[in-house]
């Protein structure tokens, strides 16, 4: 962009924003601009950008300490996860101690267990900044999570009548900050540790004694427990509550909780400026229903309670779900999980109307809306497991490896359904987000409620018969009996024999079959289409069948048997039926080489 097209800083100070492409093309014009600001002013610029821009716009802050220092806690974590450890060392450099207690007691636990490992990467990670506020945080209160931390790191002895024995050090690396303590280090990597003793007798040579007599003489067992109840105080002031509370997110949504007040800002933890973290609704896909209505929200105050509610609901997946709150993955499942319950039960609440969702929006808590989308989940396990609770004997004959694994998936605590991944890999599952998703669910199961029926009642199968699968038979060659294959033999016996029958067919009658359900072709090498007619003939024997037909029933059958049709034209249609077929590249009908078939008398 030409220089004289870009407005002055006074000019753009009082608009109160630049061109993100600024940043990264015209970064001395930003930072002129962002010292034009008041402090406040800078801090919402960072906030309200991505991850990949707020760290550079903080390193073109005049005072860069100051603003990273105002911003939550819980949005700085989320940035240094986004970041990496490389990348994030400028910001870890200009955190408060404060900030460093929150990460530091998201890293350093997993569950109810030190994680010395952890402590220990962080304590490195940070000795790489310049000017961290590590040392800062050692000469802070809450002398018992220190101790903790060097009992599982150092053996620490003094030379007098009561501390003298020094056992168990053969092979340990020593060292000594003051020529009084003698340090033994149970780690290979002692660097950071070397340097932080000798800064905190170069500031405070008392506490470090103190320090040190206290992991020589603490219990520990008892120093780890107090460790962790001061941690869950801490962890609980941010929204991060214990399993027992946690879990409570999965119940039935208590009438009495639609009549309380929305929260304000003022109900969350807040620091300089009570910002909100701005993450949380990054995974507010503004393709769904929450997301669009967030678009209408003109609120700025309700906006900073959604995504302080939407913090703590996440917290709160987090621990009821027993994940880990440093793995950054973990955390972006727990938020997105979080979310579409949200837009699940905004949705239903709001019968897809934007005005009246953004109205909801101002009349209920995230969590009354999350516990509605989670209720429509627990119905769809109920249904999906009572399904397979009747007729998952009978089923296991002819349901295909790929309905399997997602009728699995939706008998799970939190129904999973599948998501296209990249060609040739694995299967990806996810949380339903939409009501779309429940929709497509629900039918899913109507559609496999309706082939169970269909298969009993319109074709006279039953377990003992598909077991026996009919004595055997010999394409396809993997034995494995498909629903398709089932239906589209059962066309083929009715188009030749006029019976409804799923027998395996003799080579001749497949053949039969397939010379006549096929149109004859102008073109020897274009695809065949199959008869109508014949289509339609079957499909009045099926509705003729004992089976008390309902309209739902009626379009599922035509949908069955558009597949049947499609199936046929990809697997035979191409095929020169003058030459020998080789039925073991084929799928979608069961062949005997029996001259006579296995038919069974029924």
């Amino acid at each position: 962009m030409a220089e004289e097209n870009i407005p002055n800083a006074k000019d753009l100070a009082a608009t109160q924003h630049f061109p993100i492409e600024w940043i990264k093309t015209n970064p001395r014009k930003v930072e002129e601009i962002l010292s034009a600001l008041p402090l406040e002013e800078q801090a919402k610029r960072v906030l309200n950008l991505p991850p990949v821009f707020q760290r550079e716009l903080l390193v073109l802050c005049e005072d860069a300490v100051a603003v990273t220092q105002s911003l939550p806690a819980e949005e700085l974590y989320n940035l240094i996860k986004e970041l990496g450890d490389e990348d994030s060392l400028l910001i870890l450099s200009m955190v408060s101690s404060e900030q460093l207690q929150y990460f530091f007691d998201l890293e350093w636990w997993l569950g109810d267990k030190f994680q010395p490992e952890r402590a220990l990467h962080w304590l490195e990670l940070l000795d790489q900044c310049d000017d961290p506020e590590t040392l800062e945080w050692f000469l802070n209160e809450d002398l018992d999570q220190k101790v903790m931390l060097l009992q599982s790191l150092i053996k620490v002895f003094k030379q007098d009548e009561m501390t003298d024995s020094y056992d168990g050090v053969e092979g340990l690396e020593h060292f000594t900050p003051d020529g009084v303590y003698d340090v033994f280090f149970k780690i290979k990597e002692s660097k950071v540790l070397k340097k932080l003793f000798l800064l905190m007798a170069e500031k405070d040579i008392g506490f470090l004694h103190e320090l040190l007599e206290a992991v020589i003489w603490f219990p520990l067992t008892i120093t780890v427990e107090k460790s962790y109840q001061w941690r869950l105080t801490r962890t609980a002031g941010r929204g991060i509550p214990e399993f027992e509370e946690a879990i409570g997110i999965y119940s039935t949504l208590s009438p009495d909780a639609l009549k309380q007040e929305v929260p304000s800002a003022d109900n969350f933890p807040g620091g300089r400026f009570r910002f909100s973290p701005q993450y949380p609704l990054t995974q507010a896909l503004l393709s769904h229903f929450f997301g669009q209505c967030i678009l209408d929200m003109e609120s700025e105050e309700r906006l900073d309670a959604i995504r302080w509610e939407l913090v703590c609901l996440g917290n709160k997946v987090m621990v009821a779900d027993k994940c880990d709150p440093a793995d950054f993955e973990a955390r972006k499942k727990a938020m997105r999980k979080a979310v579409g319950y949200i837009n699940i039960g905004l949705e239903l609440g709001a019968s897809g109307d934007r005005e009246k969702g953004h109205s909801l929006l101002h009349q209920l808590w995230m969590q009354s809306l999350f516990q509605v989308g989670f209720e429509q989940l627990k119905q769809i396990r109920s249904k999906a497991s009572l399904l397979l609770k009747e007729n998952g004997v009978f089923m296991e004959n002819f349901v295909s490896e790929g309905d399997k694994e997602k009728l699995g998936a939706l008998v799970l605590s939190f129904p999973q359904i599948a998501e296209k991944g990249e060609e040739g890999g694995p299967v990806l599952w996810r949380d339903p987000e939409t009501l779309d998703d429940v929709r497509a669910i629900n039918k899913f199961l109507d559609r496999w409620a309706f082939y169970i029926r269909f298969a009993k009642q319109g074709l006279g199968l039953d377990a003992k018969t598909l077991e026996s699968k009919w004595g055997g038979f010999d394409y396809p060659e993997s034995g494995k009996l498909e629903f398709l294959t089932l239906v589209t033999t059962a066309f083929a016996r009715h188009t030749l024999f006029k019976t409804l029958s799923c027998e395996p067919l003799p080579i001749s009658a497949a053949k039969s079959f397939l010379d006549v359900v096929f149109l004859a072709g102008i073109f020897q090498d274009e695809g065949k289409i199959c008869d109508e007619d014949k289509v339609s003939s079957f499909e009045r024997a099926l509705l003729d069948s004992p089976m008390a037909w309902t309209e739902t029933d009626r379009e599922l059958l035509r949908e069955l048997l558009v597949q049947c049709v499609a199936n046929l034209e990809e697997q035979f249609g191409r095929l020169d039926f003058k030459r020998s077929i080789q039925w073991q590249f084929t799928q979608g009908l069961l062949i005997t080489r029996s001259p006579e078939g296995n038919s069974i008398k029924k």
